[in-house]
C-alpha cells in the first residue's frame, strides 16, 4: 500500500483539495495484513475536499472502502458528492457523460410519473461499425 504519510505532502494535499472530480477505481496497492493506513488516508483526504464529486467504480473498490472507513462509507451513501458505482464500467460511463444523472438508467429513475425519455439507440454490431445487424 503507498505510505499515509503521501497525503501529508503539500503538494498532494493542494492536488486532492482543488479537484472538482476525484475518480477512485482501486486500491493503492495491497491491504491485507495490516497494509492499509495509505489507502484509508487517501478515503480520508478525499472526504475532506467537500466540493468535488466523488466517483468510486468497481466492486472491489467498494468493498475495500467499506472495510478500510466504515463510518465514511456510510456517510458516503447518504451524501449526494458521492457517486458509488458496483460497476467499473458504469462509472467510466457516468464520467464520460459528464454526470451520473445522465446515465439512461438513472434518468428513467429520475423521471416524473407519466413523463417519456427517448428511447437509446440500440446498439450496433461490434465487428463492424457499419453494421446494423445489433450486439454480438
Amino acid at each position: 500500500d503507498v505510505s499515509a504519510e503521501s497525503f501529508k505532502d503539500a503538494r498532494v494535499t493542494e492536488v486532492i483539495a482543488n479537484a472538482k472530480t476525484i475518480f477512485v477505481n482501486a486500491v493503492m496497492g495491497l491491504t491485507s495484513a495490516g497494509f492499509h493506513e495509505g489507502t484509508a488516508a487517501l478515503d480520508a483526504a478525499i472526504a475532506s475536499n467537500v466540493e468535488a464529486r466523488k466517483y468510486f467504480g468497481g466492486g472491489d473498490t467498494l468493498q475495500e472502502f467499506k472495510s478500510l472507513s466504515p463510518g465514511l462509507y456510510m456517510t458516503a451513501l447518504e451524501c449526494p458528492s458521492y457517486y458509488l458505482f458496483t460497476g467499473g464500467g458504469t462509472v467510466l460511463k457516468a464520467l464520460e457523460l459528464g454526470d451520473a444523472t445522465k446515465l439512461p438508467c438513472v434518468e428513467l429513475l429520475l423521471a416524473a410519473e407519466g413523463e417519456t425519455r427517448s428511447k437509446a439507440p440500440a446498439p450496433k454490431c461490434m465487428a463492424l461499425e457499419s453494421c446494423d445487424c445489433g450486439p454480438t
